[in-house]
């Protein structure tokens, strides 16, 4: 396995902030109890196509930063749990770049993104459902209650990935953003996409 380069490492904490960004501007306006759209996932897909697993991860676990502290203490009661968010992101940026590596979607058939993306929130999912009916009540059980939310909060989760999707299909298409990408990374990810 390759060490990350200076090039991924800031292309991975770039697309974390970007994460964080679209988290900022997301989340607020659209709480409704403990439930909100958060689109920071969108950076880490991005991150996890065109730079492979590891880079998708490191986006992931810097993108979940603000939207940890905002579900742990800021706007939520999760608490020290609310770091669960950064977590989960970051099992998503590892699956989707694995996915990608595993399939290779090439140039013509970026169409193979959807299912991709859609299947790597499977063990974010997972996770999610764990957070709230296991360790919610483990280790907060003044706020057990937050259990109830579980369904909806995957239910919104499953519509942001599903719009996720398509987007990342549309961008992975694009010639110029994969031209830009080149720029950004060291890793082959992208290479591939192009040559195919």
């Amino acid at each position: 396995m390759r060490t990350l380069s200076v090039k991924d490492l800031t292309f991975a904490i770039s697309m974390g902030a970007v994460g964080n960004a679209l988290a900022a501007i997301t989340i607020a306006p659209t709480i409704v109890s403990q439930v909100a759209l958060d689109f920071s996932s969108l950076p880490v897909l991005i991150a996890g196509i065109f730079g492979g697993p590891v880079v998708g991860a490191l986006a992931g676990f810097v993108a979940g930063i603000l939207p940890s502290a905002f579900f742990g203490f800021i706007g939520g009661q999760l608490g020290i749990l609310g770091f669960g968010t950064s977590v989960g992101k970051a099992i998503s940026g590892l699956v989707v770049g694995v996915l990608v590596r595993a399939v290779k979607p090439s140039r013509s058939r970026t169409i193979l993104l959807v299912p991709i993306v859609l299947l790597s929130f499977v063990p974010e999912a997972v996770w999610i459902y764990a957070l709230f009916m296991i360790f919610v009540p483990l280790l907060l059980p003044n706020q057990a209650f937050l259990s109830a939310f579980v369904i909806p909060i995957l239910a919104k989760a499953w519509f942001e990935m599903a719009v996720m999707s398509v987007f990342t299909t549309a961008i992975a298409g694009h010639n110029g953003f994969r031209v830009f990408l080149d720029h950004y990374l060291q890793t082959t990810a992208i290479r591939k996409l192009h040559s195919s």
